[in-house]
C-alpha cells in the first residue's frame, strides 16, 4: 500500500471537506495523555450514544511497539468516550508498514454485556478502526466507525482501503 507522510492539516482539510455544512468540533481538553490535538464533527470528550464516534487526533510520539503489535495499539488508543464502552475483548484484523502506520479493524465486547446477555445498550458491542500514522508532525491518530474506511483510508493518505495484507488479531481493550 503506497503511502507518503503528509501534513496532519492535509487530513483536516479532507475531513472538514467531507461534511463542509457541519461543524468541526476542535477540543481544547483531550481524553488521551499523548494528544496534541483533536477534530470530529461529534463531540468529543463526551460519551458517545451510538459508538464510535469519528475522531481525528494528533499525537505526540506512540513508541515503536505501537506500531508493530495491534494489542498494543488498541491499549494506546484508549480514547474514553469515543468508544464508549470499556474492559473489552475483541477480534479483528490488522495491517501495518513499520514504522509508518498500523491499523487494526476491530470487533469489541463488552464483558459485562456478555455477563447481562447483551441489553444491547450503546457500547456493549463496537466495530471500530483505530489507525496511527505519520504525518510531518509527528503522528496522527482515528479512532473511525467500521462502516466508514474509505474517508479513513483518505485522512491517511491511501488511494483505497487495504485489500491485502491483513492479520487475524485478538485485542483488549479497556483498564
Amino acid at each position: 500500500m503506497p503511502f507518503q507522510v503528509r501534513s496532519i492539516q492535509v487530513a483536516v482539510d479532507r475531513l472538514r471537506a467531507s461534511q463542509p455544512d457541519a461543524t468541526l468540533n476542535t477540543p481544547t481538553e483531550f481524553e488521551h495523555h499523548a494528544t496534541i490535538a483533536a477534530w470530529s464533527f461529534d463531540r468529543v470528550g463526551e460519551w458517545s450514544d451510538d459508538p464510535p464516534f469519528a475522531v481525528l487526533y494528533q499525537q505526540r510520539d506512540p513508541g515503536e511497539t505501537v506500531l508493530t503489535d495491534p494489542k498494543q495499539l488498541v491499549e494506546y488508543a484508549n480514547f474514553g468516550g469515543a468508544v464508549a464502552t470499556w474492559n473489552c475483548k475483541g477480534e479483528g484484523r490488522w495491517a501495518h508498514s513499520p514504522g509508518e502506520w498500523i491499523i487494526v479493524d476491530v470487533e469489541l465486547i463488552q464483558e459485562q454485556a456478555e455477563d447481562d446477555g447483551f441489553d444491547e445498550n450503546p457500547g456493549d458491542v463496537v466495530d471500530v478502526i483505530f489507525a496511527l500514522w505519520k504525518v510531518s508532525e509527528g503522528w496522527a491518530a482515528a479512532v473511525w466507525p467500521a462502516s466508514a474506511p474509505d474517508l479513513l483510508a483518505e485522512l491517511i493518505g491511501f488511494n483505497g482501503w487495504p485489500d491485502s495484507g491483513w492479520t487475524g488479531c485478538e485485542v483488549w481493550y479497556g483498564e
